[in-house]
């Protein structure tokens, strides 16, 4: 009976363990699980890029089509939107969906890592992202491409909009105005920005949100290539930072890309609970009609000198 009972718990163990995916996948992972027919890959990369070369059965879904107007690239779409996005690209909960970009640089990562938060967002379960891109895959020996298009049927899946995964500027003021909780707000952006000498195109003032504390992207990379550092130094950076003793984690960055990277690494794998996107970030905390509150926000002067080399550059 006993031996029964042990068969029965390790069956119903690999089971389960088949509807939950591995966040970050590497290239020859990818490959195995493509072989089985148990991947979906989903292409974010441009148009053109696609119809070069793609994994076999990768659906084309640029990036842009996940983001907000040029205004506010952060801001997210209506649920409605959204949905009319997966249902056309034939998207459903069953399917175990692997983001890729190109995997051309640190940066490129944080688009794969954001389609990724807006799926989970969106109540998609099966994700994962492909570790260094489609530069990885064809890196890979033994690996195929093709160029023929892959489309799946349209699907009727309804989203289920996980409202605890992002913070709002609203929510985001409230907490800051009035300490609320056990929290952290983490600025993603290099140095630069977060002293407020180098301002994004979509934000109207440089700095950074007030009480932010700087955690640039790129750390979690390794040194020699442009693949995320395994779990383990991730979760070793990540103590000795101390970025595991707050009770919420909230990422923002310039317009949600480089933040996405940071919520992806705490979250998906460090771990940690709690962590939140603030998709809009600097775009929409600077556009806000009130005066938000900001740090390292430069003079007047120093303002008037950046905006002037964003014109001749």
């Amino acid at each position: 009976m006993l031996s029964y009972i042990r068969f029965l718990a390790m069956a119903l163990l690999l089971a389960s363990s088949s509807l939950f995916a591995q966040p970050l996948l590497e290239a020859h992972q990818a490959a195995a699980l493509l072989a089985n027919g148990e991947l979906q890959p989903l292409d974010i990369r441009s148009p053109e890029l696609y119809q070069t070369s793609h994994i076999p059965g990768a659906i084309s879904a640029p990036y842009g089509r996940w983001r907000g107007p040029a205004s506010n690239p952060g801001q997210l779409l209506s649920p409605h939107a959204f949905e009319q996005l997966v249902q056309e690209l034939g998207l459903t909960p069953d399917l175990h969906i692997l983001v890729y970009s190109t995997g051309d640089d640190e940066t490129d990562f944080g688009a794969a890592a954001r389609v990724y938060w807006t799926l989970k967002y969106l109540g998609f379960e099966r994700l994962s992202v492909l570790n260094g891109g489609f530069k990885f895959w064809q890196a890979l020996q033994g690996s195929q491409t093709e160029q023929t298009a892959s489309q799946l049927p349209a699907s009727p899946v309804r989203v289920r909009v996980q409202p605890q995964l992002a913070v709002g500027t609203d929510e985001l003021l409230d907490k800051i105005t009035h300490q609320q909780g056990n929290f952290q707000l983490l600025d993603s952006r290099p140095p630069a920005f977060f002293e407020g000498t180098v301002k994004a195109p979509a934000a109207r003032v440089g700095g950074t949100i007030a009480g932010a504390k700087n955690l640039p992207f790129q750390q979690w990379f390794n040194t020699n290539d442009t693949r995320v550092r395994p779990a383990e130094e991730i979760r070793l950076l990540v103590r000795e930072q101390q970025l595991d003793q707050a009770e919420e984690t909230l990422s923002f960055c310039n317009t949600g890309h480089w933040a996405a990277t940071n919520w992806f690494v705490l979250s998906e794998l460090a771990g940690l609970d709690n962590v939140r996107l603030y998709p809009g970030s600097m775009a929409e905390w600077t556009q806000n009609p009130a005066a938000l509150p900001m740090d390292n926000t430069p003079g007047r002067w120093q303002q008037i000198k950046a905006k002037f080399q964003q014109l001749v550059q």
